[in-house]
């Protein structure tokens, strides 16, 4: 599994927490306190609405469950987890340039600064859209993706760091929330 991510495959596992873990993390989610962000978070903005706004937080509670999960599936272990719960309001993205088609930003997380060098990445969904979710570029000059992965609740996607891709908008949903992932190997 670790050789076909590594290539640039994409893994997804539906029920990844147990339906009670998860239930919880919804209930944490209600309580967070959002930090006013945007994307690229290395880009200087004259304000957050001139890149892709959005809010999120460090979420480290259930780090100790999630690195179980992924290393029985890749049969690897790991190391340098992070993870963050990311939001992203529609009425912001409509009010941002990020506005002009269903997909965001088209990135590859070796690039943000709190993950150097990181090799896997992951998301988590919260909401079910099929025009919401993740899409997989060959690079980031293509106009259409590669894979795309609907978002679905307690859904698990795995991907090299390394591909680009990008969020996906359903404009008929008024938020999307997330859990994004990154990891090296040991």
């Amino acid at each position: 599994m670790f050789d076909y991510i590594v290539g640039g495959g994409i893994v997804t596992k539906s029920n990844f927490f147990t339906p009670e873990k998860f239930e919880s993390i919804k209930q944490d989610i209600k309580t967070f306190d959002w930090e006013e962000r945007h994307q690229p978070l290395k880009m200087a903005y004259g304000n957050r609405f001139q890149g892709m706004p959005c809010y999120q937080v460090i979420y480290d509670k259930e780090n100790d469950y999630i690195i179980d999960k992924i290393e029985e599936i890749i049969k690897h272990p790991i190391k340098d987890f992070s993870m963050i719960a990311r939001k992203i309001l529609i009425s912001e993205i409509k009010a941002s340039p990020q506005d002009f088609s269903k997909y965001g930003f088209v990135h590859r997380d070796l690039e943000r600064e709190f993950v150097s060098e990181s090799l896997l990445a992951g998301m988590m969904y919260f909401d079910q859209s099929y025009d919401g979710g993740t899409a997989f570029f060959h690079n980031q000059l293509e106009k259409a993706p590669d894979i795309y992965v609907s978002s679905f609740p307690n859904r698990l996607v795995l991907y090299n760091g390394g591909r680009y891709h990008a969020n996906c908008f359903d404009y008929t949903m008024e938020e999307r929330i997330t859990f994004s992932f990154f990891f090296k190997l040991k």
